[in-house]
């Protein structure tokens, strides 16, 4: 899959790891971010596997299938398995609050780790209302941002998703 940042509007949080990583200085996150966010702009289409795992759950809900992304701030997501569904999602009129630029500084606070090979952005909602909804959300590229690989996102009731993209 080559690029998928708007479905990351589908999608509720994601905490950060502690993990040994490099900071990048601002200038060299500014520069990811542009170039993530030139990477990912729609149009769209590609494989994913999702977990969703919920302290309120015995087993953790895994699906797959395929998403499509045809303009700013809509998403089709065409779920095969565990069962066929089918699902929308237009940030017009979503009853929750959707960014339209996710890789805002003015919404998010964003810090940037390199992990050698790949790279890891890490967002934290500033606005109260983003909050209520995603914790944070955790970001890793293959390369220097060509592309997507994985999305984690902690949701307020500690649980988490993770997406990979394929």
């Amino acid at each position: 899959m080559k690029r998928l940042l708007p479905f990351l509007l589908l999608l509720f949080a994601v905490s950060r790891t502690a993990l040994a990583l490099d900071a990048l200085s601002q200038a060299e996150s500014r520069a990811l971010c542009a170039r993530l966010e030139a990477a990912l702009q729609p149009p769209q289409s590609g494989a994913y596997r999702m977990v969703r795992h919920s302290d309120l759950l015995e087993q953790d809900q895994k699906s797959s299938g395929t998403l499509e992304i045809p303009s700013a701030g809509v998403i089709r997501l065409s779920q095969t398995e565990p069962f066929a569904k089918e699902s929308v999602l237009d940030a017009a009129q979503s009853r929750f609050p959707v960014p339209q630029r996710l890789l805002d500084e003015k919404l998010f606070r964003i810090e940037c780790f390199d992990e050698g090979k790949n790279f890891l952005l890490v967002l934290t909602p500033l606005r109260r209302d983003l909050s209520r909804v995603v914790c944070s959300l955790e970001l890793r590229t293959a390369g220097y941002a060509d592309r997507l690989q994985k999305i984690r996102l902690n949701s307020p009731d500690g649980g988490f998703t993770l997406l990979e993209i394929r």
